[in-house]
């Protein structure tokens, strides 16, 4: 008797050739999580903001006279203000140490740094931790119509 044996060499070779698809699209896609970063690194981030005053949209007014401070984009730069006894001041937002975000801690009536808890004072001076220097002020102009204008000129 005579054997008959079929093999199909066809779904061998899909199978082959969807494993080589995915390991070399495995390949390409570990290349990309590599490169990204470091290109995103070398490549300078673009300026936002404008160049001039920034005007305080009504969102932002009214989360400062709520929270008695708001955190809003100045020249491209993080500004917090602050709004205390019927006194409006600005200040850089990131703290002299090393960069942090800071906040204002109401109850004390200090600009605080959570990453190594420096404190500064309502007009930007250092009163305890790490940061070696006072944080940059911004000019805050009121306007006749209650609005609020936050200026890259230092007061």
């Amino acid at each position: 008797m005579e054997e008959h044996t079929t093999t199909v060499d066809k779904p061998a070779t899909s199978r082959r050739h969807f494993i080589d698809l995915l390991l070399g699209v495995s390949v390409v896609a570990w290349l990309a999580s590599v490169a990204y970063p470091i290109i995103r690194y070398l490549k300078p981030l673009p300026q936002t903001g404008s160049g001039g005053p920034t005007h305080l949209t009504r969102d932002e007014a009214s989360k400062l006279e709520q929270k008695q401070f708001v955190i809003v984009p100045v020249s491209g730069q993080r500004v917090i203000v602050v709004n205390v006894q019927d006194r409006t001041c600005a200040f850089s937002a990131k703290c002299t140490h090393e960069g942090c975000t800071v906040t204002y801690l109401p109850g004390q009536s200090v600009i605080w740094c959570p990453c190594h808890d420096g404190r500064f004072d309502l007009n930007g001076r250092v009163l305890s931790g790490p940061p070696p220097r006072p944080l940059s002020q911004y000019a805050v102009n009121r306007q006749p119509d209650g609005g609020i204008v936050i200026s890259e000129e230092r007061a």
